[in-house]
């Protein structure tokens, strides 16, 4: 993908989430410096091809952008064959279908809705990642939508919000997100 050298989101991320003990994180830092390259990594890092369900799980919020990461996680992990992306985004599934693509990028309701139906199965789940995480919890709705996939989650499930910017009227849903992370405000 021709990249050179980590950006300095990706110098200061990567290594926090792909160690042995893989921490939860909240990222901000301005659009166009490796967010999406920096948890695209750490999904693919966390994913075991051998294990045929979903266990990474990215919410983005709209069905655009969940189509944009699904593109560029395959990208990157364009020469490892064995790990499949899906999105769960309205029209995804067939009906009866169920998810099992090992990283998985949708919307909140869509999410929501499938969990609800049993489309994804969360038993495996290792990674759960928050795109444009600040616009997710303070959107009227959207905010309420994640919470209810957050609590679907695997109690040890690793949680990355990372955004752009982060108002203070999401402090109460990020806190509840996520438990001992790390804070950073990368430029």
């Amino acid at each position: 993908m021709n990249y050179k050298k980590p950006s300095k989101v990706q110098a200061t991320v990567l290594p926090l989430l792909l160690g042995e003990r893989p921490m939860n994180l909240i990222c901000q830092s301005q659009t166009g410096t490796g967010k999406t390259a920096a948890f695209s990594i750490a999904m693919i890092h966390r994913v075991d091809p051998n294990i045929p369900f979903p266990q990474a799980l990215c919410i983005a919020p709209t069905r655009e952008l969940a189509r944009q990461i699904v593109s560029y996680t395959n990208q990157i992990a364009q020469f490892m064959y064995e790990i499949e992306t899906g999105l769960a985004i309205p029209g995804s599934v067939p009906k009866g279908g169920r998810l099992n693509a090992h990283i998985l990028v949708g919307t909140p309701g869509t999410v929501q809705d499938f969990l609800r139906r049993k489309v994804i199965d969360t038993t495996h789940l290792k990674i759960l990642v928050m795109d444009e995480a600040d616009f997710l919890l303070d959107q009227q709705g959207l905010g309420d939508q994640a919470i209810r996939v957050k609590r679907a989650m695997p109690s040890d499930v690793q949680v990355l919000l990372f955004s752009a910017t982060f108002s203070d009227k999401v402090e109460k849903p990020i806190k509840f997100y996520t438990e001992s992370a790390l804070c950073l405000l990368l430029e």
